[in-house]
């Protein structure tokens, strides 16, 4: 959209919010960060951050606010678009016809114009206002006093943060986006350290952020995924600290990450836990301490012995696997796979070497006991994994029959799947196929006729969801339509319109009327009313034969539903949309 006539295609009650919030002056510390990219933040309830991109010709590339309005667009972005308009106009309006535009000097070139003497005496001054300026300067000098408790300034930087943005002992959702963006300036401080290869600091930040953030993702609503995304960044931070560290360092390391992994948390929250496993086993290798991780990984499969699910025991038994491999112990880690193989992922490494070494027959053999093993604990992903391998064993021997077999299965067994259908149907000629999909179209018909219909069980219904994809990888669409007009849902229907209105517009049309109709009473709420307008105005611009039909019922829509506020405004937007767009 143009940031001149941004008004036009934006839902009128989110346009007027946000008015409302530019007027107010809501809007605060707008500016260009970088050509084109604009942030500010808008402050109300709560402060958040909008950031737009404009390109030079005047058009909205982008947008992000990180409010948890869940819709396309909230009036934090509009509030900012109204003043961003109006910040470019008063620039155009203030500067001189023909006058070159002056350029703000660059950030580097505006430090170089300063003396050391001015900038100390800002530094000192604004300190004095800006206490969280202040210890960041501290933090980022650290090293130049030998004094300095480092780790106390990292704690309360941290605490700080984290209560600033805590509401009776918990972190809202609008509110974790914000900390994991302080969390991150914390972060970058570490990263500093690191390329002055100040690999002690650098590690004590890491170590003791790591276990200031982790409790705070137990009671604050991560449904965005920052806090996550800031505690993997402490973790991603230690590992590449750690690697370069020295030899004395990494046993620091490697003993604060036995502590820490002693915790359930670590685990139960992400993948927090088996990240920082494997940094732990790199470290014990590095220092020639296996055993250490061994007697480590023992407790941590003993502890797992009572999970439902075996994903913990797996990969511990699988890192201490590798670990022995690396560490030139091969019959001790070969008899370790061999104990577990009743685990899933142990026994796919198993067959995974087989595979590659030519034994299939072997291969077999352990998944024929693993689909066993998968059937009794009742587990059909894991007997599905199994059968994809065997069907991968049957292509590597050219076994035809078990193809046909397993891709049959896998193409129209489960949900229908187009590799798996065109797999199945490449192992056949052109002739054969014919007779062997004619075949299974009039299965899956005898099968649909011969069971009862019932409320939960539509007897069209299935057999369009089961036959459908079939007509259309075929190109069948006349049989398609015959099936498809036989459905009363409208949204069932359009799941096929795109196969469908350019060779039937007007059966589709002849369709589409009434169920329209019938979907105009039933909506009842704004995000109905919106849902109802996409569909109205994608078969307008599909089925252009039909345009004055539905032209005839939006306007019978307004007559009846007039009592109806929401549903007439998603309308009124809707027939604007058409007549800017044209007929």
């Amino acid at each position: 959209m143009e940031l001149s006539s941004f008004e036009k295609q934006i839902n009128s009650t989110i346009l007027q919010r946000g008015k409302v919030y530019y007027q107010k002056g809501h809007v605060e510390s707008l500016e260009e960060t970088e050509d084109g990219v604009w942030s500010a933040a808008v402050t109300g309830s709560d402060d958040y951050f909008v950031e737009i991109g404009i390109s030079k010709k005047g058009f909205v590339n982008n947008y992000e606010c990180d409010c948890p309005f869940d819709s396309d667009l909230c009036k934090h972005v509009v509030a900012v678009l109204y003043a961003i308009r109006d910040e470019k106009t008063i620039a155009l309006e203030a500067a001189p016809k023909n006058a070159k535009k002056k350029t703000k000097l660059s950030f580097q070139k505006l430090l170089d114009n300063i003396s050391t003497d001015e900038l100390k005496a800002f530094i000192v001054q604004y300190s004095k206002k800006n206490k969280s300026f202040k210890s960041d300067f501290e933090l980022f000098f650290a090293e130049k006093d030998e004094n300095f408790d480092i780790e106390k300034q990292i704690k309360d930087q941290i605490r700080k943060a984290i209560k600033t943005y805590s509401k009776h002992e918990f972190i809202d959702y609008g509110s974790s986006g914000k900390l994991a963006r302080e969390l991150e300036k914390i972060l970058m401080q570490g990263q500093y350290y690191l390329s002055q290869k100040n690999f002690l600091y650098g590690s004590l930040l890491c170590m003791i952020y790591i276990q200031e953030v982790m409790p705070v993702i137990t009671y604050a609503d991560d449904s965005n995924g920052y806090l996550g995304d800031a505690i993997d960044s402490g973790i991603s931070l230690l590992t590449d600290i750690a690697v370069q560290s020295p030899v004395d360092l990494k046993q620091k390391i490697a003993t604060y990450l036995n502590k820490e992994l002693q915790q359930d948390l670590y685990f139960d929250y992400g993948n927090f836990g088996y990240d920082m496993t494997d940094l732990y086993a790199q470290l014990c290798l590095d220092l020639s301490k296996i055993d250490d991780f061994m007697n480590f990984a023992d407790a941590a499969i003993y502890k797992a012995r009572l999970d439902h699910y075996d994903y913990r025991s797996s990969f511990f038994i699988q890192i201490k696997a590798s670990i022995l491999q690396n560490g030139n112990r091969i019959e001790e880690a070969q008899q370790l796979m061999e104990q577990q193989i009743h685990l899933p992922k142990v026994r796919k490494i198993q067959v995974e070497k087989a595979i590659e070494n030519g034994r299939f027959e072997e291969a077999k053999e352990l998944l024929a006991e693993g689909i066993r093993l998968a059937e009794e604990a009742q587990h059909p992903g894991i007997i599905r994994d199994w059968e994809e391998i065997l069907l991968h064993i049957a292509v590597l021997e050219n076994d035809i029959q078990m193809v046909r077999f397993f891709t049959e299965k896998f193409a129209i067994g489960y949900s229908f799947n187009s590799h798996y259908y065109n797999q199945w149907k490449n192992t056949y000629t052109p002739k054969e196929w014919k007779s062997i999909i004619n075949n299974k179209i009039n299965s899956i018909r005898a099968k649909a006729t011969g069971e009862k219909s019932s409320y939960w069980k539509n007897q069209d219904y299935w057999l369009l969801n089961e036959i459908g994809p079939i007509y259309i990888e075929e190109n069948m669409f006349d049989k398609l339509l015959a099936i498809v007009q036989r459905q009363t849902d409208l949204e069932t229907i359009l799941n096929y319109h795109d196969h469908l209105y350019k060779l039937y517009p007007s059966q589709l049309m002849n369709l589409y009327s009434p169920l329209l109709d019938q979907q105009a009473e039933s909506a009842n709420k704004r995000s109905a009313y919106q849902r109802f307008m996409d569909i109205v105005f994608a078969i307008f611009k599909d089925i252009p034969s039909g345009r004055e039909t539905l032209l005839a019922q939006m306007l019978h829509w307004k007559m009846i539903y007039r009592h109806r506020p929401a549903m007439m405004e998603e309308l009124t937007n809707i027939m604007d949309k058409i007549n800017v767009q044209g007929r």
